[in-house]
């Protein structure tokens, strides 16, 4: 079986969780890795034994024999980067989010269905292993009829550090709080209505967002953020007669069932040899680009993760 032959754009922090994933896979060749900042792509290719490194990823549009592109660059810079890989049908997975706005989400996402190109967006909770099987238990029965979403945190701190431009820290719920928020549809499915309240009591933008969500299906969904004080992320499901509920990392689910024991799910094996959900969503990647075909759920196309960004802006109020 012919290797598929992958480059990777982004030599920073979270290439240094796929790359273990994708040197790992036995169907995957790196045929490149590439990185404006030399220091940072040398280090990364000594550590993970890289010998093509390049500083501009017109090399790899230019290369003929690319089968796929992990773009995995700051939030400030995807769109603009993964634009011309969707052109050229690229297959293409981006890191979350897809665009620090969803209009930057549905130009990629027309774009790639205008020239047939498989995406996937980084949405790595969608495989955890413990998610998944929580979701499989309660699919068991009558279907998820609730779910509530907590991701609080203490913005401050966010601030405090300077390591992110004030545009970013200002949209951090698509930053970063999109993947908590993204398990609103992960378990509830899509979106038909939101009803949203915005509050700002300890920083320069609303710092406490509560939403209340009907989905298609009928189910209901709870979506809490408070960012003025230290806090944590936690998901509450449940369906008919049971309740399930996640620890902070969910590292751990535990299913309460009327009239019966409990029972726990924890990671899995390689969910704690690696960073959970990351070995699952990249072999599955890589499955689909050798298939030739659009990733399905529990995966995010860019055409699915338009309808996460537009959930966060009705949250938010933001667009």
């Amino acid at each position: 079986m012919a290797a598929i032959r992958v480059g990777v754009i982004g030599a920073g922090n979270i290439a240094q969780f796929h790359l273990p994933v994708l040197k790992a896979l036995s169907d995957v060749e790196i045929i490149a890795l590439c990185d404006n900042d030399t220091a940072t792509l040398n280090a990364t290719s000594d550590r993970f034994q890289i010998a093509n490194c390049i500083t501009s990823y017109q090399e790899l549009l230019d290369d003929g024999t690319l089968d796929a592109v992990f773009v995995l660059v700051s939030v400030l810079n995807v769109a603009e980067i993964t634009e011309p890989f969707l052109k050229a049908s690229i297959p293409t997975f981006l890191e979350k989010p897809p665009g620090l706005y969803s209009t930057d989400t549905q130009r990629l996402a027309a774009i790639a269905a205008e020239n047939n190109c498989i995406s996937m967006v980084g949405l790595n909770r969608r495989f955890y292993s413990t998610l998944v099987k929580g979701r499989e238990w309660l699919m068991e029965g009558d279907g998820v009829s609730s779910v509530t979403v907590d991701a609080h945190e203490d913005i401050s701190r966010i601030w405090e550090a300077g390591k992110h431009p004030e545009a970013v820290v200002r949209r951090w719920s698509y930053a970063n709080g999109i993947h908590a928020l993204d398990l609103l549809r992960f378990f509830g499915g899509d979106v038909a209505h939101v009803h949203a309240i915005q509050k700002r009591y300890d920083n320069p933008m609303p710092d406490s967002y509560s939403a209340l969500i009907e989905f298609e299906n009928g189910a209901v969904g709870r979506a809490l953020m408070d960012w003025s004080a230290p806090g944590t992320h936690r998901v509450q499901a449940r369906a008919p007669g049971m309740t399930l509920t996640t620890d902070s990392s969910y590292r751990r689910v535990i299913l309460q069932r009327r009239g019966k024991e409990d029972i726990a799910a924890t990671f899995s094996e390689v969910d704690n040899l690696y960073k959970p959900g990351f070995y699952a969503q990249d072999e599955y990647f890589i499955s689909c680009v050798r298939q030739k075909k659009s990733p399905e759920f529990p995966a995010v196309t860019l055409g699915d993760s338009v309808k996460t960004m537009q959930l966060i802006d009705a949250i938010t109020g933001m667009d």
